[in-house]
């Protein structure tokens, strides 16, 4: 059973700003999303919401060491033809934190299973970027008949294993002494990216709360870094669903050979490759990712 640390202060100062704020993104920029809370396991996994419940529904998951929104410049565009969410991973953003950490790719699939029948999101389109990518391939591996579609962005069929991650674990998490130092400091990981810099500031803002001592630090469990090595290869013809695979040109996650493979071995799959993007595609190249993306899903619907 989980539970969350109780050092967590809930709280998000840097983060409610009202009107434009001084990351540039206005509240109708950000689509407003409303926030909910959904109890799995005994840990609550949070999750934002943009559109109407008419719509059909999308469901979008965050990379590692990430959050939800990091989708806040994207979900308002989907959510013009989509019912959209985007989960906070466990251990991620503003959920809650396993004790003893439990962050294997099945246990994140497994919140996924639980989240959408929470909300009862029949036929979902799926959406993961780095490992939120490799969950959702893992969730429409075990339940193919509840993905109406398939975005896989800039990963490849095996995850776990970097000795790179294993380290970083193991060193203290940083501590910001106000937002002038979070804003100077804060890196995305990869670091490597050409978002914008009003993008960044957003992103930097949801990744703290406030600590007891009145420094600011991530909210992410640094024991989600590691993970036991997985495999995917031998299950990609399991997924029936129309998938899309995609890469940054410049990634060094995912080369044009695998992303070529990856297409070969699932039955419905194409694979697009997003000119001018590292490994943070839709934040490298928002634009670029949106058209690939509504293009996609537009041939899905038609069918």
């Amino acid at each position: 059973m989980g539970q969350q640390k109780e050092d967590r202060n809930s709280s998000h100062p840097l983060a409610s700003n009202g009107g434009r704020g001084e990351d540039g993104i206005t509240a109708h920029q950000r689509g407003a999303p409303r926030s909910h809370f959904i109890r799995v396991q005994g840990v609550d996994l949070h999750c934002l919401e943009w559109g109407t419940a008419t719509a059909p529904p999308l469901l979008l998951l965050h990379g590692g060491a990430a959050h939800a929104h990091w989708w806040d410049h994207i979900a308002p565009a989907l959510a013009q033809d989509y019912h959209v969410f985007a989960l906070d991973l466990r251990g991620h953003g503003d959920s809650g934190w396993f004790m003893p950490p439990a962050y294997e790719v099945e246990d994140y699939a497994a919140d996924v299973a639980e989240v959408i029948t929470a909300l009862h999101l029949t036929q979902a389109v799926l959406i993961g970027h780095s490992l939120g990518g490799f969950v959702a391939m893992r969730y429409a591996v075990a339940t193919p008949q509840m993905v109406r579609a398939l975005v896989v962005v800039d990963i490849g069929m095996r995850l776990g294993g970097s000795r790179f991650m294993q380290l970083l674990r193991t060193v203290p998490p940083p501590a910001y002494k106000d937002e002038a130092d979070l804003l100077a400091r804060f890196r995305l990981l990869p670091a490597a990216t050409s978002a914008s810099p009003a993008l960044l500031r957003n992103i930097a803002r949801h990744s703290v709360r406030v600590h007891l001592d009145g420094s600011l630090r991530l909210t992410c469990d640094r024991a989600t870094f590691t993970h036991g090595p997985r495999d995917l290869r031998g299950q990609l013809a399991q997924m029936r669903c129309p998938t899309l695979f995609m890469r940054g040109e410049k990634s060094d996650n995912v080369s044009a050979a695998t992303l070529h493979a990856m297409v070969t071995l699932c039955p419905r799959a194409r694979g697009v490759e997003i000119a001018g993007a590292g490994h943070h595609v839709f934040l490298d190249q928002p634009q670029a990712f949106l058209g690939a993306v509504q293009t996609f899903l537009r041939a899905v619907s038609d069918k």
